[in-house]
């Protein structure tokens, strides 16, 4: 097949929102094994971890080259905001290149564009925090004699095997986290955080700014309300 009528010599691909909804359709799949198989191990929940993490890594990566990029045709007192802008996209462009953490861009994206800075000690942040650190653990594992502190989380809010009301017997602390709703709640904790960082684009005057805020809102509206993520 010739793939070259599919895009522009030089075009920039943005794949942020696809890589959600591989995230997605991971989850959808471990809840429908669940629904036909209930004792079933929904390996599944493993996708939908590693794959939604990278989905946020990608978005800021991609946040970060759209902004360094913006031109603006407006001569006004609006080029102040978008020559910010464009500074910020620069800066989160070179954390990239220093390999920062995922979670310290987000952070450091938060402070520096319009509306209050993500508290860490709100759930918000937490989820995705928690996402990061299990996707580094399932993608990096080593020998463990513990679970790591987030798995009680799980435990308490019932979706590991093993929670008492669930007859399955298995062991291992990844494998008890191989659940539907483990699988969901990482979707829903990337899309959260992403859209925390889209809506600080909203209610600008300027029109560059506007069309990013508009193209963002369209990948990513399709997300809201997503029934495959939905507990």
């Amino acid at each position: 097949m010739d793939t070259t009528s599919f895009y522009k010599p030089g075009q920039s691909v943005y794949v942020a929102w696809h890589i959600w909804n591989i995230a997605a359709d991971a989850a959808k799949r471990a809840t429908d094994i669940k629904t036909t198989y209930p004792k079933a191990c929904t390996t599944d929940t493993v996708n939908a971890i590693i794959i939604a993490a990278t989905a946020t890594e990608a978005f800021i990566n991609e946040l970060s080259h759209l902004l360094s990029n913006l031109e603006s045709t407006d001569k006004s007192s609006q080029q102040t905001c978008h020559s910010d802008l464009k500074s910020i996209g620069q800066l989160l462009e070179k954390q990239e290149e220093a390999h920062i953490q995922v979670n310290a861009k987000y952070l450091l994206a938060s402070i520096l564009l319009p509306r209050d800075a993500l508290d860490t000690g709100k759930q918000l942040y937490q989820d995705f925090s928690m996402l990061i650190d299990m996707r580094n653990d399932f993608a990096h594992p080593k020998v463990n004699k513990k679970p790591p502190k987030y798995f009680e989380s799980f435990v308490n809010k019932g979706w590991t095997y093993n929670a008492k009301t669930d007859e399955a017997k298995l062991v291992g602390w990844m494998f008890q986290l191989e659940t539907p709703e483990v699988a969901r709640w990482a979707c829903r904790a990337a899309h959260n955080i992403i859209w925390n960082i889209i809506e600080r684009f909203g209610g600008s005057s300027e029109n560059e700014i506007q069309s990013l805020y508009y193209t963002l809102q369209f990948q990513w509206g399709k997300t809201r309300n997503d029934e495959r993520v939905m507990l």
